[in-house]
């Protein structure tokens, strides 16, 4: 029988066609769906950061300077990566926290500062970072151009001091054609001089580094002299690891590819060599002085031994230079007569301790400074100047001595600065408080921090003094004398 039809179109397909349909379109979604996904994966990968292991720090212990900035600018631009971390160069004081250090001077008192701290270099290879020209500052009627260093000498150049007395031993040597026995005479002439004072007196010529270059004054570099300041990576402790080391030797290798690494050539060695000699005799202390203190007059020094104190200074530890010149001065305080009590003081660092100094050596010692001597060569650092803490305590005990014997106290301060959350006025108040009138109260303060103000006024409004002299080991010798009354022969 034939079949008739319905008069409407059939367009329905069948299951086996539309199963392939449906297998087909999400076939094609997948690979539509990977191939984004893979484009995205790509395109993370092409701007995800290196630093799988985040940041690190490279410690450096260094002074500020445009050189520096200008060089660790570069460095940080070059997008620097040590073992999946990304390397972040800080500046720190303490040569403890150190993984890479910058020193100048000759490398055989750089040998010694690191040891005194207990640090050895990571490498024999120390490069150079930058080189401070070394030259005359001279006021505009001054006519030096086309004239050399032996001929500068004979026309009064003064070589104030400053930050580095390697710098200074440099223009003495080439002033006096490197002999080292003109060249420590002229040092010492200058000893007290600064840059301010050799303006202020209108000195037309003054040996100092171009960037010593007071204001007013033009420099000149007679043959090209420089101090060299060289990177020293350093090897790890238990507080600086290994990545921090590896990070270090990776700056010096940046250094070494960008900063010309050029020797001097013979004559200027010799001028270079005979440097090291001057600056190693101008340093040099006498053991023991043959000053001394009118009436002996007792003294308690209060000695700062915070981290501070790990600075270097002409590649000493100025801690270190520090212990060294009390050594003859308690000495010669007991000698004339007077006894010497020995606190230190820094932020507690061993557990259940709450307090911040350290009586050491009490005025009931009768040994004429001895103790005072053998105490201060075994002090340690560590922590923070808690300075405000300490000041009023150690007060209390010379008013205490001073009323016993119905004589003044001599109190001599030596710190870097203040790291205490107490304020001014508070400040102000704990030391009026156990102020007798009979302590005369003398600050020496080192280091880059500020002098705390308060603690300077206070020094100076009762008969006492507040020095901050320079960072150099003569500088500070004078002051101590200062402080403790002291005339070295």
């Amino acid at each position: 029988m034939g079949r008739h039809a319905d008069g409407r179109s059939n367009w329905r397909l069948s299951r086996e066609l539309t199963i392939g349909l449906i297998v087909v379109l999400a076939v094609v979604g997948i690979i539509a769906w990977w191939m984004t996904v893979r484009d995205e994966t790509n395109r993370t990968h092409a701007t995800a950061s290196p630093c799988i292991n985040g940041t690190l720090s490279l410690p450096i212990q260094a002074a500020d300077s445009p050189q520096l900035d200008e060089l660790l600018a570069g460095y940080r631009d070059s997008d620097p990566v040590v073992r999946d971390y990304c390397v972040v160069p800080q500046l720190v004081s303490s040569g403890a926290d150190a993984a890479l250090m910058l020193a100048s001077g000759p490398r055989k008192v750089t040998r010694a500062a690191l040891e005194a701290l207990d640090r050895t270099p990571a490498s024999d290879t120390w490069p150079v970072i930058f080189n401070s020209p070394v030259g005359i500052a001279h006021t505009a009627d001054a006519e030096v151009s086309g004239v050399d260093w032996p001929d500068l000498a004979d026309r009064g150049v003064v070589i104030p001091a400053g930050k580095s007395v390697y710098a200074r031993a440099v223009a003495a040597s080439a002033l006096t054609s490197a002999d080292a026995d003109r060249g420590v005479e002229l040092l010492r002439a200058d000893r007290t001089v600064t840059v301010e004072d050799a303006v202020a007196k209108g000195s037309p010529l003054l040996a100092v580094t171009e960037d010593s270059t007071p204001e007013g004054y033009t420099f000149y570099a007679p043959d090209d002299l420089a101090v060299a300041t060289v990177a020293i990576p350093l090897a790890a402790t238990d507080r600086v690891n290994e990545e921090q080391t590896r990070a270090a030797a990776d700056f010096a290798r940046y250094v070494s590819d960008h900063v010309e690494q050029a020797e001097p050539d013979e004559a200027r060695r010799q001028v270079l060599s005979t440097a090291d000699i001057i600056s190693e005799r101008f340093a040099a202390v006498p053991e023991e002085s043959r000053g001394s203190v009118d009436d002996g007059t007792d003294t308690l020094v209060l000695l700062d031994t915070s981290t501070n104190m790990d600075a270097l200074i002409d590649g000493h530890r100025v801690g270190a230079e520090i212990s060294r010149l009390l050594d003859p001065l308690m000495l010669s305080v007991g000698r004339a007569g007077g006894r010497v009590a020995l606190w230190n003081y820094s932020s507690p660092l061993s557990p259940g301790v709450t307090r911040p100094w350290r009586d050491n050596v009490t005025f009931l010692d009768d040994s004429a400074g001895s103790t005072a001597v053998r105490a201060v060569k075994g002090l340690g650092t560590g922590g923070e100047p808690l300075t405000r803490s300490a000041v009023p305590a150690a007060l209390g005990s010379a008013v205490e001595r001073s009323t016993e014997t119905g004589e003044p106290v001599r109190l001599v301060i030596i710190t870097s600065g203040t790291a205490d959350a107490t304020d001014d006025a508070a400040f102000r108040t704990q030391l009026a408080g156990r102020d007798s009138g009979q302590v005369i109260p003398q600050i020496v303060h080192v280091g880059t921090a500020p002098i705390d103000p308060v603690l300077a006024e206070w020094a100076t409004s009762r008969g006492g003094t507040a020095l901050t002299p320079d960072m150099t080991v003569p500088s500070i010798a004078d002051a101590l004398q200062r402080a403790f009354g002291v005339t070295r022969p």
